[in-house]
């Protein structure tokens, strides 16, 4: 009996040394990540947009109904959010979001893109339309300086990067340019993955410094503008 005692006491001692390294890993990468975006110079592409930085767990419920609507209206994929970069009024609201494809094949084939959804405004006699897609994107179209950049810094062994959008940069031993990728390790059946990445640029030379998962954990602190 004691020794059952004992055996459930180290158990749970074990436990909760778990969930404490679990807890500080998430503390230090979160803290890493704001500490390197110090005097970042947003991509003006985004400047009109109002940041949410809201992971799908707290997607908004106008938007979480659009996606409904969205689904149940389009054939070949369903979109699930991952991650919703930010609004702006336009005919309504435009919402900005970074979201899974599950495409409708026998794999169930993904992929990572960004989408703009528009929901319409109320109309006066208490109407409205139903949300729509303005566009999908499954790789974004870089500028060629920042294409060259993302192409040479991601010229990795292992694992695939798609760009779907430039975040902006900011001056520190040369420059460091900030993107979101879908990255996917070369492996049979491997699923995407929405990242953060970070390239720097010294000397001409350009080099991978990190790559961070968006997760539920580190959305709203790794893109704090």
């Amino acid at each position: 009996m004691l020794i059952r005692k004992i055996y459930e006491l180290l158990n749970n001692m074990c436990k909760l040394v778990k969930l404490v390294i679990r807890f500080m890993h998430k503390l230090f990468r979160r803290s890493l990540i704001m500490s390197k975006l110090g005097g970042l110079e947003l991509n003006p592409a985004l400047g009109g947009l109002e940041i949410i930085n809201q992971p799908a767990t707290s997607v908004p419920q106008d938007l979480a109904t659009a996606f409904g609507e969205i689904n149940e209206g389009l054939l070949g994929a369903t979109y699930v959010p991952i991650w919703v970069v930010g609004k702006q009024v336009v005919n309504g609201v435009n919402y900005y979001v970074i979201a899974k494809e599950i495409r409708a094949t026998k794999d169930k084939d993904t992929l990572i893109v960004t989408m703009v959804i528009n929901i319409p405004p109320v109309q006066s006699d208490g109407t409205q339309e139903k949300a729509s897609v303005v566009k999908i994107v499954e790789e974004a179209d870089l500028p060629t300086e920042l294409e060259l950049v993302f192409k040479a810094g991601t010229n990795v062994c292992g694992v695939s990067y798609t760009p779907l959008a430039y975040i902006g940069k900011q001056v520190v031993k040369g420059i460091n340019y900030y993107f979101i990728a879908q990255a996917k390790v070369i492996y049979p059946g491997a699923e995407p993955y929405a990242a953060f990445v970070c390239i720097n640029v010294f000397e001409g030379n350009a080099t991978l410094q990190y790559v961070t998962p968006i997760t539920n954990d580190l959305v709203g602190y790794a893109f704090t503008w």
